[in-house]
């Protein structure tokens, strides 16, 4: 998660230096941006633990073999 977070902040950064806020950006649009951002993270979060607790599931019920009996 560490790794993300790092890759995110990285990506954030150079969107920003690249494009600077300009002055006449009003504080609804920042918000507006700063939800879009909330919101991607939360989703990317919640896929990333949907994605742990599947495969903790996964390690706790074996796929079931066929045994034959002799």
């Amino acid at each position: 998660m560490r790794q993300f977070e790092s890759r995110q902040q990285q990506q954030q950064q150079s969107v920003q230096d690249s494009t600077r806020p300009q002055a006449h950006v009003s504080a609804r649009t920042a918000a507006t941006k700063q939800d879009l951002e909330n919101e991607m993270l939360d989703r990317a979060a919640a896929l990333w633990t949907t994605r742990r607790i599947r495969s903790f599931f996964l390690l706790l019920d074996p796929p079931s073999r066929t045994t034959t009996q002799r």
